[in-house]
């Protein structure tokens, strides 16, 4: 399942996982984050795996889509949580604060506890 806005975003669905695995391609803007939103909206009741390595560029809007989508989850009874992301996002991330409630630190002894294999990253 994949979803696409007008802008530069392209969201990548993974769902047959449990978690399910949602990988971000392009910039997450005023223009995209409608479209973030709308693509993870069916999966409110699941627990989600972001990865956004492939996103240039976040801004507030973009933030807020995943914090909105976060409280939202909550009550629904799901969960997302920023497996990986690219330098400039991560910095984002921790500038706003977002990071400590949306990624969660890897244990340095067992790097991939938690972790499941991914499936092959597609172009």
């Amino acid at each position: 399942m994949a979803a696409a806005s007008p802008s530069s975003l392209h969201v990548d669905i993974v769902s047959g996982f449990d978690p399910a695995l949602v990988r971000v391609h392009g910039d997450l803007d005023i223009a995209s984050a409608p479209s973030l939103r709308a693509a993870l909206a069916p999966l409110l009741h699941r627990r989600v795996e972001l990865d956004l390595t492939d996103v240039a560029f976040i801004d507030s809007s973009g933030i807020n889509a995943l914090t909105a989508h976060h409280r939202h989850c909550g009550l629904a009874g799901g969960r997302i949580t920023v497996i990986e992301s690219s330098r400039p996002v991560q910095r984002v991330l921790h500038i706003t604060g977002v990071d400590a409630i949306l990624t969660h630190p890897r244990d340095p002894e067992d790097p991939d506890r938690g972790r499941r294999e991914d499936p092959p990253r597609t172009p």
